[in-house]
């Protein structure tokens, strides 16, 4: 029987060597790498495919500079969920090497690739970009430590309803203007209107004007800041319109102006002239930084209610879609056209107030229509032309829509709405050039049998923007009788050669992708566009612009002429059709056209009652609920006019 030996026992030989032998291995295989590399093994082969398979890599890879895992690492469900596409320094995924945003087609254009051969950032020769790790604003710039000195308001550009200011600041929801010297601003209520009813001035918890010393005291030492440009549109859902944007970018375009200095009349009623910009500052639109957010306080996201689940279902089942508010923007336009614009609705705006921080707002631009509605005897500065006009304007030539406020009061350049039908023509893969029948360089030349190019004229566009598909409450419509007669005699005008292409495209409502993108082309590209009234023509303004060419022609930054927007071009510039009911007539497509120098028809009917200087008394048109008025429309008389149009347009 062999000795029994206790836990307090020296140790054998036996387990001596099985000690030492366990520890080399755990030191060997903690440091492998270390190891490997006394014998010669090279570190780069320690994290091959080879030794991660056989579970010997010992190094976590960490992660590719463009964010994926290294090539031996991935699976399959890496590639689903990244994709597999190629990636070099100082370049963008998914956009053709050597490409620009200056000069790049399609709507890769829109993240900035600026070629392989330079390292450029994606930020490049872009400023103003918002928060990053480590160009732009940082976090630590959102942080503002002004003590007793808080900055004051300074006012860039007013007209009543539609104001630039900068350093405005929002605490709990209300926007504080501050300024030591309060009659060298304008009046708030020519500013803003009242968040419950738009008719009255702003209330004191809308609006509030403070000097340094009270907002010093009111606010503390300590303000959160929101860097660069943001368009506040004012007013709830059922006021806003396709025009929102327009007036909007208008405003804004006005800082890039060469014109006089603006003027207002202030609190006081002293008539003060707004500072001019710096004479050694340049004035083209690159030199305008662009809006990074547009902020609808009074608009919700949704306008349908929040449907909670039932006792009897699944608290985990996907709620019912909602839908979103309508703002006159469609949601397919910032993403094509201002790629750094963000939206905020009310609830954004809410969380801002709940935190009951300061933030100061680096620049806002205001639109507010009942403001403009209030102060349209003061649109126009005292002395100038077009306030003599608005004077001596007789009957039928009123009713400007509110949103021509800044067309009537501030001035801009005019290829100022240039930048923003180019980003679109970008998106769509249509050339800068294209518009009004054209087709683009490409085309400008075809092939004749023996392969030698010949000249080609392209023959007119014409884009007819149909409501009969669209549902009940969406707007006016042709009869159905009308419609397919008006169809079918453009289809025969297009086969006589007399138009080049006809394309019959929705209302602006929640179209597909693919359709909104082929709808807009057309647009863009067209000669004439007609349809019934309504807002449903408000793209029409992506039609190619006379003033695009005179500004590219003289020079960017022509100051327009007074109260202008026609303007001579070499090519005849395009022609917007109206329908109205007989006896009804409102301005809004008529003024952006005149603004942008395009043509414009209005027809009652078998009567062109509009076209150029003579205007017919605007009468709002009177809706029954639940039914679209029906226009009724000579189509003979109008295919004449298309023909006579389309001749002279084809000739030029």
């Amino acid at each position: 029987m062999p000795h029994l030996r206790s836990w307090t026992s020296p140790p054998t030989r036996r387990e001596i060597t099985l000690l030492l032998f366990s520890l080399t291995v755990f030191v060997l295989s903690y440091n492998l790498e270390a190891s490997l590399g006394i014998v010669g093994v090279h570190p780069q082969k320690l994290t091959s495919s080879y030794l991660s398979s056989i579970g010997l890599g010992t190094k976590d890879p960490g992660f590719d500079p463009d964010g994926r895992r290294p090539k031996e690492w991935r699976d399959e469900l890496e590639s689903i969920i990244a994709g597999d596409w190629e990636w070099r320094e100082g370049e963008v995924s998914g956009v053709a090497r050597g490409s620009s945003a200056a000069s790049g087609s399609g709507r890769n254009a829109v993240i900035y690739n600026f070629g392989g051969s330079r390292k450029v950032a994606r930020s490049a020769q872009k400023e103003d970009r918002g928060v990053s790790l480590s160009t732009g604003v940082t976090v630590k710039d959102q942080f503002v430590k002004w003590g007793k000195d808080v900055p004051e308001t300074s006012v860039i550009a007013h007209t009543p309803g539609y104001t630039v200011l900068d350093n405005v600041i929002a605490v709990n929801g209300t926007l504080f203007v501050v300024a030591n010297d309060w009659t060298k601003l304008p009046k708030l209520s020519d500013i803003a209107s009242s968040s419950l009813d738009a008719t009255k001035p702003p209330r004191v918890q809308d609006w509030h004007i403070l000097t340094t010393q009270d907002a010093a005291q009111m606010f503390g030492p300590y303000a959160a800041k929101i860097h660069g440009t943001s368009w506040l549109a004012l007013g709830k859902a059922e006021s806003q319109d396709p025009y929102t944007l327009f007036s909007l970018f208008r405003t804004h375009a006005s800082l890039s102006s060469t014109a006089a200095p603006a003027s207002f009349t202030s609190s006081s009623g002293l008539h003060i002239i707004a500072p001019s910009p710096d004479s050694s500052s340049s004035h083209h639109p690159s030199s305008v930084p662009a809006p990074l957010r547009i902020i609808f306080p009074h608009v919700p996201t949704f306008s349908s209610p929040n449907i909670p689940p039932g006792p009897d279902e699944d608290p985990k089942s996907h709620p019912p879609p909602r839908d979103r508010a309508y703002t006159g923007i469609h949601p397919f336009i910032p993403k094509a056209v201002f790629s750094t614009l963000g939206v905020w609705y009310t609830e954004d705006w809410q969380d801002l107030a709940d935190m009951h921080v300061p933030f100061l707002l680096d620049r806002v631009v205001i639109a507010d229509r009942g403001a403009a509605e209030r102060g349209r005897g003061h649109w126009a500065p005292a002395s100038s032309a077009r306030a003599d006009e608005l004077k001596r304007r007789v009957a039928g030539q009123e009713g400007e829509p509110a949103w021509a406020a800044p067309f009537v009061g501030l001035s801009a350049p005019e290829g100022w709405w240039a930048p923003v039908r180019a980003a679109l023509l970008r998106y769509l893969h249509l050339a800068d050039g294209v518009g009004a029948g054209s087709h683009g360089a490409s085309e400008s030349k075809g092939a004749s049998l023996w392969g030698l190019s010949k000249k080609q004229t392209p023959r007119p566009v014409v884009a007819y923007v149909s409501m009969q598909d669209e549902p009940v409450g969406a707007g006016a419509r042709l009869s159905n009788d009308d419609h397919e007669r008006l169809v079918t005699g453009l289809r025969a005008l297009e086969q006589q050669g007399v138009l080049g292409e006809v394309h019959v495209v929705r209302g602006n409502g929640s179209v597909p992708a693919a359709e909104w993108e082929a709808r807009m082309s057309a647009i863009a590209r067209a000669t004439i566009v007609m349809g019934p009234y309504g807002f449903q023509l408000a793209d029409s303004v992506y039609m190619r612009s006379p003033l695009e060419d005179d500004a590219a022609a003289h020079g960017f930054g022509k100051k327009p002429a007074e109260g202008a927007g026609q303007a001579k071009s070499a090519a005849p510039a395009p022609l917007l059709m109206e329908f109205f009911p007989p006896g009804t007539f409102v301005r809004d497509q008529q003024f952006a056209m005149h603004a942008l120098g395009i043509d414009y028809m209005a027809w009652w009917n078998e009567r062109c009652v509009f076209t150029g200087t003579s205007l017919p008394d605007v009468v709002s048109p009177s809706v029954t609920p639940g039914q679209d008025p029906r226009v009724p429309l000579d189509v003979d008389a109008v295919l004449r006019t298309v023909r006579e149009e389309a001749s002279k347009r084809a000739a030029a």
